[in-house]
């Protein structure tokens, strides 16, 4: 058994509470190592000490007297900071929890305002805030596919399939 095993069983090889191989470990510890033997002898002077002495009796006017001194105080409830302040004191996960919580809802946030499904189509160069409705041709007119490139390419309006939907009203 090393020193640091002993740290562990002390208390118990005190109380007597170890299975007998473990005690016979200690023991033999014990034999070899003076320090442990010094420190288990401490443990064994403050536990005789503790034994030995007699718990303080409170006055019998105590309970009274604590009593009228909680009911003169006066009830206060506890602000939300109060309740915040606890709640991160009893638990220490509780800052990190928060902070995932409001980087998601960040995310969050941020994706659904670039995502807008009722979006317009884009404008193209030089159309002074009219929109462009592309038409989808039946693949004999080239120029009318290059017409429509521009609105192809874009991935958002892709991505969108109300919009598409919307294209294939306009070419029945």
């Amino acid at each position: 058994m090393k020193c640091r095993d002993i740290e562990i069983h002390a208390i118990a090889y005190l109380d007597g509470k170890l299975a007998r191989n473990e005690a016979v470990a200690v023991e033999r510890h014990l034999a070899g190592c003076s320090a442990c033997a010094e420190r288990l002898h401490g443990f064994s002077d403050v536990s005789s000490r503790l034994d030995g002495w007699e718990p303080v009796q409170p006055s019998p006017s105590f309970n009274a007297r604590l009593e009228r001194r909680i009911l003169a105080e006066p009830a206060t409830s506890a602000g939300w900071r109060e309740r915040i302040s606890f709640w991160f004191q009893m638990h220490p996960s509780g800052r990190p929890a928060l902070a995932g919580a409001l980087l998601g809802m960040m995310l969050f946030a941020v994706v659904l305002a670039r995502y807008n499904p009722s979006a317009p189509f884009p404008l193209t160069p030089g159309s002074e805030g009219t929109q462009r409705v592309g038409t989808v041709s039946d693949g004999n007119d080239e120029l009318a596919l290059y017409r429509d490139l521009p609105v192809l390419e874009e991935l958002d309006l892709l991505s969108n399939f109300e919009v598409l939907q919307e294209f294939e009203t306009t070419t029945q």
